[in-house]
């Protein structure tokens, strides 16, 4: 994988942890995945996203809300958490890559003593 695709990643899974923050904080009951928001990547903003996903997913919300007023309320909340999702995602990510280099440094280092 190239730093480009994990960098995407990354940013992907923020949005995701921040998109379902949003919606638990509001009590929406549905959660994205990575490959949901990627299915939504044709909408030009986080606005387009959300209101395809209710339009396709949920529009029995817009019976009891205006698209305009949800899209609102999850863009605000979502923003609120966005850069500690991300440090979070990245956090993550790095303690991973850390321990794939431990086990292979100790992996050579067994190898020697042998």
């Amino acid at each position: 994988m190239n730093q480009a695709t994990l960098s995407d990643d990354r940013e992907i899974q923020a949005q995701v942890c921040a998109f379902n923050t949003a919606f638990e904080e509001l009590d929406l009951m549905f959660r994205w995945d990575a490959e949901t928001y990627r299915s939504l990547a044709s909408a030009d903003s986080d606005y387009g996203k959300i209101a395809q996903y209710i339009g396709t997913q949920c529009p029995h919300l817009l019976k009891a809300y205006s698209a305009e007023f949800l899209c609102q309320a999850i863009v605000e909340r979502k923003n609120m958490t966005i850069e500690a999702c991300r440090q979070n995602t990245v956090q993550y990510e790095d303690s991973t890559q850390r321990a794939r280099l431990w086990r292979a440094r100790d992996k050579e280092g067994v190898q020697a003593r042998v």
